[in-house]
C-alpha cells in the first residue's frame, strides 16, 4: 500500500518546488502564515512545522516582525554575495590588499541606528585598500559591531580577507547585502589613496550587510567603498518578484 502524504509534507514540497522553479524569488517574502493556512486548510501548527524545515535547509530566512523570505543562494546557481577578492578572482586577477586604519571605538547614534546598537555600544572601524594585479582599484571601510565579533583586532587585514575570516573563524552566515550605488569622483583623499594623478570616474557604494543568527536576519556590518571600474566591472541582477 502506498504511504499516505502529510499536509505538511505538501506544503514543504510544494514551497520548495516554488522556490527552485522561481515562482519565488530570491528574497521574496512567502505568503503570510495565516494565507497558508487558509491556502492549504491547516492549522498554523502544520505550517509552521513545513517552513521551519525549509529554515533550517537554508532555503527560507525570517525577518522578525516582516515574514519569511526565500534565502539568495537557495538555489546552486543563482548570483551570491562576493567579497572584493572574490570579485578579484573571478575577473582572472591576482587580489592583493593593504590595510590603510583600524580602531575601536564608540558607534555614535548614526551607526548605531543602521547596526541595531545604542551610541555607546563599541564597533570596529577598518579600512583597506584593494589591488588586482598589483594596481589599486577600491578604498573600502567597514564597521563591525565589537560584540558581535571578539578579537577581531587579532587578524593582519594585510594577509586576511574581512570576509574570509567572518565565514571562518565566526562562521557568520550571510544573508544579504542592501547597496545604495552612486557615480562619483571621490574626495582629494580617496584619489590619492587610489594613486590617481587626474580625476577618473567612481562607484561609490554604501551598504549595510545582514547575516542570519539564530534563524533571525540582524545587521553585521556597514561599509562604504569607492571602485575604479575600469579595472573592476559591477554587475547588478534584477528579479521581478
Amino acid at each position: 500500500m502506498e504511504k499516505s502524504v502529510s499536509k505538511y509534507e505538501i506544503i514543504k514540497r510544494e514551497i520548495r518546488e516554488k522556490i527552485t522553479s522561481m515562482e519565488y524569488k530570491p528574497n521574496q517574502v512567502l505568503p503570510s502564515e495565516s494565507e497558508l493556512c487558509e491556502k492549504y486548510q491547516v492549522s498554523r501548527i502544520t505550517v509552521r512545522r513545513a517552513v521551519d524545515d525549509l529554515v533550517k535547509e537554508n532555503m527560507l530566512y525570517r525577518i522578525k516582525g516582516k515574514g519569511c523570505f526565500v534565502r539568495e543562494n537557495s538555489i546552486e546557481g543563482l548570483s551570491r554575495i562576493h567579497s572584493f577578492t572574490e570579485a578579484i578572482i573571478h575577473e582572472g586577477k591576482t587580489p592583493g590588499r593593504e590595510q590603510i586604519y583600524f580602531s575601536r571605538e564608540k558607534a555614535g547614534e548614526e551607526l548605531a541606528a543602521k547596526l541595531e546598537l545604542t551610541g555607546e555600544d563599541e564597533v570596529y572601524r577598518l579600512k583597506c585598500l584593494y589591488l588586482a594585479d598589483g594596481e589599486r582599484y577600491c578604498v573600502s571601510t567597514a564597521v563591525l559591531p565589537a560584540e558581535m565579533f571578539p578579537k577581531l583586532e587579532s587578524f593582519n587585514f594585510n594577509s586576511c580577507s574581512l570576509y574570509d575570516v567572518l565565514k571562518t573563524f565566526y562562521k557568520l552566515n550571510i544573508s544579504r547585502v542592501k547597496q545604495n550605488i552612486f557615480a562619483t569622483t571621490g574626495e582629494a583623499e580617496i584619489q590619492q589613496m587610489l594613486g590617481l594623478l587626474h580625476e577618473k570616474p567612481l562607484l561609490k557604494i554604501q551598504a549595510t550587510s545582514y547575516c542570519l543568527h539564530e534563524n533571525q536576519e540582524k545587521p553585521f556590518e556597514v561599509y562604504e567603498s569607492y571602485i575604479l571600474t575600469d579595472i573592476l566591472s559591477y554587475t547588478i541582477e534584477k528579479y521581478n518578484v
